[in-house]
């Protein structure tokens, strides 16, 4: 075998090497027979070269072990018994799929996927102690799996770990539980406040042990000063277990030092004051995907203005509001007290975690509408009245005093739809996830996809099984993809929809793939961007991304244990593009800027672009 021969090989390369070694030594040894420190450099010399070669022996051996059960007798018979327990595990048939994962796992062993679905269908029928040992056998093999389909369960290593000490716990085995979630947590896993309340750690969800993974303290009799520097302490202790080293942040900062500063400021600054303050650390840490959730604490939850301000190309407007504040929808805002709109926008940045600028439009606006930010970056002083200076269509100026309001977050702000009942087609259906529309006059299809998820009537993958059908039966040769709304989602299921679109491309030589994105088009939604231009020949239209291809990302959670705020910190770097594309953003091809006129008009003049640009392609 090879792996004998390399070792042969090794062992008489290392074995010429020692002699030749000693006896040049030797030599020297005769001519200097009294010096103590030549001997010892011998000793020391051969010692090392025998280190050497039983270090190489011992990897060698390894290798050599490596190389046993890889060959599978029946090959076809192992390949069909693999998809027939695949399918059974989709199918959630867990006992029937036991047997052969069994099989499969001792004909072969270098395959975590099938130890990843052997140690899920030993979880699902309660056979905790051999769930164990084949989810330790994932990691051993380098980590998790990437699998599709699976109805139960998530594949990342950390995630495995967690459910070993889920395991563990349903086991009875406190210790090991404790351990193992402790490990799922230093590998940065995303969703450790909701692991307090899951049905596998019932039995010690009030255990002292348990609690102290979260920052949580038995004594519930504490000040309010110490009660917040808990909550910053275990902020401080979560940012070190999630946060991905990132060299093209936006803002470096030394956020333990921010941390104690706040600490040492709580008994003169207000609740609300205090979230403000964690923002603020949170926003310097330079990546996108970090975010406070700034209603969700029990104490100091923000209030926001009655209003939604979006930033378009001749100026921020007012595009949707409260009950009672309708009336200023459409007037432009001018300055927030006495600061100009424009200063005030650059102001928010102190807060705006961003990938580049173009969050700056997108997030900015939002955080101009929170009174708290506006009074911590000294733009208002009075929190409950703010003065709001407006323009009409016509250049009329005039002063609004807002109150803000309760609400809550539900998520990252989006273009709101018209006050009008018929809609223009890329505002038509925006919530909906995805959704098609022929356009037989261009010859051409329009794709909305509006969020990376699933429809409990129909899967992404369905979706696209009758994209696919209905783009060839209708002979389509303008391929157009809205991701403007789409501000992400889970990217593990970008799959089917990348398949169409080069599907699309590879079918119709002549046709055209147009792609419309922009400052939203984030996250899951920047990967799929970043994927398309770099394997078809799309054109994209409209505003600069609101992510780079490669980007830091995912949703690492948080939960302070005291006061309840809650937040995510990017725990994942995500590779879509070359190892050195350092671009802030993807640039489009034909530039289209989002005006206030066409938007109130229900104009989309990105649309009518590509629309223009097909019509003149057929002259």
């Amino acid at each position: 075998m090879k792996v004998l021969a390399d070792f042969k090989c090794s062992f008489y390369l290392l074995t010429l090497v020692l002699n030749h070694a000693t006896k040049s030594y030797t030599n020297t040894l005769c001519l200097i027979r009294k010096n103590d420190i030549k001997m010892f450099k011998i000793k020391t010399y051969t010692i090392v070269l025998i280190g050497i070669f039983i270090s190489t022996l011992v990897v060698s051996t390894e290798a050599f072990s490596q190389s046993k059960n890889v060959n599978v007798e029946n090959t076809i018979e192992y390949f069909n018994q693999r998809n027939e327990a695949v399918g059974l595990v989709e199918n959630e048939k867990w006992q029937e799929a036991i047997p052969i994962l069994e099989k499969l796992t001792q004909a072969y062993q270098k395959d975590g996927d099938i130890f990843y679905l052997l140690g899920l269908s030993y979880y699902q029928v309660q056979q905790y102690p051999n769930a164990i040992n084949a989810l330790k056998k994932i990691l051993d093999l380098g980590g998790g799996t990437v699998l599709t389909g699976n109805p139960v369960g998530s594949d990342p290593s950390n995630d495995i770990m967690i459910q070993i000490a889920k395991a563990y716990s349903l086991n009875g085995d406190k210790a090991n539980a404790l351990l193992w979630l402790q490990k799922g947590f230093e590998a940065r896993y995303d969703e450790k406040p909701f692991i307090i309340g899951d049905p596998a750690f019932e039995s010690f969800n009030d255990d002292k042990d348990f609690k102290a993974l979260f920052g949580i303290d038995t004594d519930e009799n504490i000040s309010r000063e110490i009660a917040w520097e808990k909550d910053l302490r275990y902020l401080e202790k979560r940012i070190k277990e999630l946060q991905h080293s990132n060299k093209k942040a936006l803002i470096k900062t030394d956020f333990s030092k921010s941390i104690q500063d706040i600490i040492s400021n709580t008994s003169t600054l207000s609740d609300e004051q205090i979230v403000v303050e964690v923002m603020k650390v949170v926003g310097s840490l330079g990546s996108g995907h970090n975010l406070v959730l700034p209603t969700t604490p029990k104490i100091g939850a923000l209030k926001k203005l009655p209003v939604q301000f979006y930033q378009f190309s001749d100026g921020l407007f007012i595009v949707d509001a409260e009950e009672g504040y309708e009336q200023w929808i459409g007037y432009e805002v001018i300055s927030i007290e006495n600061t100009p709109v424009e200063e005030a926008l650059v102001k928010t940045n102190v807060v705006n975690a961003r990938d580049n600028d173009m969050q700056v439009l997108w997030l900015g606006p939002y955080y101009l509408g929170l009174p708290d930010v506006l009074q911590s970056l000294a733009i208002i002083n009075d929190t409950k009245e703010i003065a709001i200076t407006l323009s009409d269509t016509k250049g009329n100026a005039q002063q609004v005093i807002m109150n803000p309001v309760s609400w809550n977050f539900t998520g990252l702000a989006k273009m709101p739809r018209l006050k009008v009942e018929k809609q223009p087609l890329f505002l038509s259906k925006r919530d909906d996830l995805y959704w098609y529309e022929f356009l037989p006059e261009h010859n051409a299809i329009f794709i909305q996809f509006n969020l990376v998820g699933q429809k409990e009537e129909q899967s992404l993958k369905d979706f696209n099984i009758e994209l696919r059908g209905q783009i060839a039966q209708n002979k389509v040769q303008n391929f157009i993809l809205d991701l403007r709304h789409n501000n992400g989602g889970n990217g593990a299921i970008l799959g089917p929809m990348i398949k169409t679109i080069i599907n699309f491309e590879a079918a119709n030589p002549e046709g055209t793939i147009f792609v419309l994105a922009g400052r939203e088009t984030f996250s899951a939604a920047q990967n799929l961007l970043t994927r398309i231009t770099t394997t078809t020949n799309a054109v994209f239209v409209g505003e600069p991304s609101g992510s780079s291809p490669n980007f830091t990302g995912e949703s690492g959670w948080f939960k302070l244990p005291y006061s309840g705020l809650m937040g995510i910190i990017s725990s994942q770097y995500h590779q879509s593009s070359e190892s050195e594309d350092d671009r802030k953003w993807i640039a489009p091809h034909i530039p289209v800027a989002r005006s206030s006129t066409d938007y109130f008009a229900g104009n989309d003049k990105a649309m009518d672009v590509i629309l223009e640009v097909i019509k003149s392609s057929r002259k």
